[in-house]
This record gives C-alpha cells, sequence and structure tokens, in this order.
C-alpha cells in the first residue's frame, strides 16, 4: 500500500519525498532541522500530536527557526494528510519534520527563509513480540548528547556510534547512554528502572537527556495511579541493583529489560510491576 505524505505545500506519494541540497542546503549540510516521530492507533488517530507538536516547535524557536504556520494550522495539515491514507491494513509512523532551507550569509549558516515543513506517513514499525514477553538487554555506552532536549539529526550521531559498538559488536539489543558513571536514557528511548521499595526511577529532564513525549506522558499517567515516582540521577550501581527495568518511546511503548551489561535484573524475567505499567500505558493510548 503506497502512502501519501505532505511536502512544501503539497501532498506527494512519501516514496517521492526529498530534500535537495541547495534548497535545504541547511538541513542537509548543517544539520539545521527539527523533527518529531510518533505513531497512529484505532485506524489513524495519532498519538500525543499536541505534545509532540509542542516540542518540535519548541525545539525550533530554540534554533531561531522561522516557522511559516501555527501549531493549529499544522495540527490540521497533520489530520489533512492522515485523510489521504488508509488505516485499513496497518497503521503508521508520523515524521513532522522541519527542514532549513538556504543560507543568506558568506559562511552559509545564517537565513532568514522559514523553514519546509513536511509530514512524511510510513508503515508503523512492529516490534518482536518476545521483547514485549521475554525482555530485552541493555549495553552501556559511555556518551551524552550534545542539547540534550534537541531532536534534531546531530544529535543522534552519537546513537550511530553506540548501535555499532554495542548491537552489532556486542550483541546487546539496545544501547544504553551513561556519563561519568550516571545512566542517562538510550538512543533512542527513555529508561526506568524499578527497587526492592516499588520505588520507579528516571533520569530528570534536566537538559542532558531528551524531553520526551512518551517519558512524559508516561510518567502522568504512573501519578495519576499515585505510584511512587522519582526523578534523580542514576548511577550504574544503583541501576544494576534495581528490581525490575523498562524502556519507553513513541514506536515501541513500554518494552522490558532483563539484563544490563550482561548483568541480570532481578530474577531475568519481566516484573509484576512492569507488566502493570505496560498495560496502563496500553490502555491509555488506546483510548484515544
Amino acid at each position: 500500500m503506497k502512502h501519501i505524505s505532505y511536502a512544501r505545500d503539497k501532498f506527494i506519494p512519501t516514496n517521492e519525498v526529498n530534500l535537495n541540497v541547495i534548497d535545504n542546503f541547511l538541513s542537509i549540510v548543517r544539520g539545521y532541522q527539527v523533527f518529531t516521530f510518533l505513531k497512529t492507533v484505532n485506524k489513524g488517530k495519532p498519538v500525543f500530536l499536541d505534545h509532540h507538536l509542542d516540542r518540535v516547535l519548541g525545539n525550533a524557536k530554540s534554533m531561531n527557526m522561522i516557522v511559516r504556520q501555527s501549531k493549529e494550522e499544522i495540527k490540521s495539515l497533520v489530520q489533512d494528510t492522515l485523510n489521504q491514507n488508509r488505516f485499513d491494513e496497518i497503521e503508521c509512523n508520523i515524521m513532522i519534520l522541519l527542514a532549513g532551507t538556504s543560507p543568506i550569509d558568506s559562511s552559509a549558516l545564517i537565513t532568514d527563509m522559514p523553514v519546509d515543513l513536511f509530514i512524511i506517513i510510513t508503515p508503523a514499525k512492529l516490534y518482536s513480540s518476545k521483547s514485549y514477553e521475554r525482555g530485552i538487554s541493555l549495553g552501556l555506552f559511555e556518551y551524552e548528547r550534545p542539547d540534550g532536549e534537541l531532536k534534531t539529526p546531530f544529535t543522534y550521531f552519537g546513537g550511530l556510534k553506540a548501535q555499532h559498538a554495542v548491537v552489532r559488536e556486542a550483541n546487546y539489543d539496545e544501547a544504553l547512554y551513561t556519563s561519568d558513571n550516571m545512566v542517562l536514557e538510550g538512543t533512542t528511548f527513555s529508561f526506568f528502572c524499578i527497587m526492592d521499595d516499588g520505588m520507579i526511577l528516571t533520569s530528570p529532564a534536566d537538559g542532558r537527556i531528551l524531553r520526551s513525549v512518551t517519558r512524559l506522558v508516561l510518567l502522568d499517567v504512573l501519578k495519576k495511579q499515585h505510584l511512587s515516582i522519582l526523578e534523580s540521577d542514576l548511577s550504574i550501581e544503583k541501576v544494576l541493583k534495581c528490581k525490575e527495568a523498562f524502556i519507553a518511546s513513541a514506536n515501541r511503548d513500554v518494552i522490558p529489560v532483563v539484563s544490563i551489561q550482561g548483568n541480570q535484573i532481578g530474577d531475568g524475567l519481566v516484573g509484576e510491576n512492569t507488566k502493570s505499567i505496560m498495560s496502563l500505558y496500553q490502555d491509555t493510548i488506546n483510548s484515544i
């Protein structure tokens, strides 16, 4: 099934969406680009769209981008784009991309031109059911993303290195960033652990990690259940002593973690607390 996307004021097949090296020089060569990534559920309903728009527009503002469209206009365009697609067979992923255009200075670093808006629709990426049923392994990788709160291409270079070193070479399922003996986040996900007393811990969104939409929503869901949650610096030593652990992201939802750097977490099985949190999150997105 072909998908339809929105690119520079028109709807076109997704496989025809492109960036031009000259027209989008700042995006391609300088990395002047921000994006957000989400999925649909229940036959084409976008998950937490308002939160994603708030973040991508906030990122754009922090990078001094000129965005022609308002939040409400982009929200309407997202729905118009989804209406161009069918959801009787599979849900989709949505990438909302703001791409820099042409520079105006001799160093090719400054522009007074509005960014191009892309709403890119692709088939939903499905993860193995075994990951949810049996849990995954994480390997540690020493790295802290620059400008951690920005979701932009240049902040993912460390993720490329981490995937090669931790996943391809060391054969873990995913890579978890550490810095100065502290656990931060994953390459494309947030990290949580549960201690023996039931306390749920996650690194604070203090500028060192991405202010993840999934993390934000999940924290709200857990607080409404009156569960004990603490955003706190996480030492590697503390994390390796946790009873349960899990990751969360827009396209994965919640996936249990059963080992970190070769160290078994708890009894090595998916914990009951994690199962409950997985269910709570699914109930939340399925109610959209």
